[in-house]
């Protein structure tokens, strides 16, 4: 494992650009995180299939997971969180447009769309990013 100190000095390395691309990523996550600890403590536990309750209630440890991963090895991070979001977006919009018809709560849903624009953003710069990011970021 590597020291802190050593981590840090990686991360320090890395281009100003790369730098702000990971903690965009990093701040998405937490933001992620504290919306499922929010629900979670609110004893918000959605009326769907036992299934979607146990992914979104699994995000409160993966979205922390994808932070400490971007930290410590980014390139296991970057993928972690395309992983993420590209099943938590292709969920939750299954369920929002399966509502959609009804003209439940998910009529208009907001977090889907922020969502889905973190998402473009994942997709669009992860590429740049990764070539800059050290092979012994994987391990």
């Amino acid at each position: 494992m590597m020291p802190a100190s050593c981590t840090w000095k990686r991360i320090a390395s890395y281009r100003l650009a790369v730098r702000l691309v990971l903690l965009v990523y990093a701040i998405a996550f937490l933001i992620g995180t504290s919306t499922h600890l929010a629900g979670i403590l609110r004893g918000l536990w959605f009326p769907h299939h036992p299934l979607l309750n146990a992914y979104w209630t699994c995000l409160l440890f993966l979205d922390p997971l994808t932070v400490v991963l971007l930290v410590r090895t980014p390139k296991a991070g970057v993928l972690l969180a395309l992983i993420i979001m590209l099943s938590d977006v292709l969920i939750n919009s299954a369920v929002s447009y399966l509502y959609l018809n009804a003209g439940g709560p998910y009529a208009v849903n907001a977090f889907v769309q922020l969502q889905s624009v973190f998402l473009g953003f994942l997709l669009g710069s992860a590429p740049f990013v990764w070539p800059h990011l050290e092979a012994r970021d994987t391990a």
